[in-house]
């Protein structure tokens, strides 16, 4: 009887290559995505950023939440009507 804890690292490392296949080869499905990120976070594998790619991201993550093009452009809301419609 084969060792049941050698099938089970085979059947591992096949499920990890078949995804990591398909998002390699750009065929990857939202499952796919889901079973990656499941598969890294069961076995405790994290990623840290250094301080310059960290600074680089948020840079860029400021520039797609700027909303200064939209200055002109807001409409204040009044206040509140203070009576009430049934």
């Amino acid at each position: 009887m084969p060792d049941l804890n050698v099938e089970l690292e085979e059947l591992h490392a096949s499920v990890v290559r078949a995804v990591r296949d398909r998002i390699d080869n750009g065929e990857q499905t939202n499952d796919d995505i889901r079973t990656a990120l499941q598969l890294l976070k069961q076995n405790a594998i994290t990623a840290q950023l250094d301080k310059d790619t960290s600074e680089q991201l948020k840079s860029q993550m400021a520039k797609k939440l700027d909303f200064s093009a939209l200055q002109g452009k807001i409409v204040p809301i009044k206040g509140a009507d203070k009576t009430r419609h049934a």
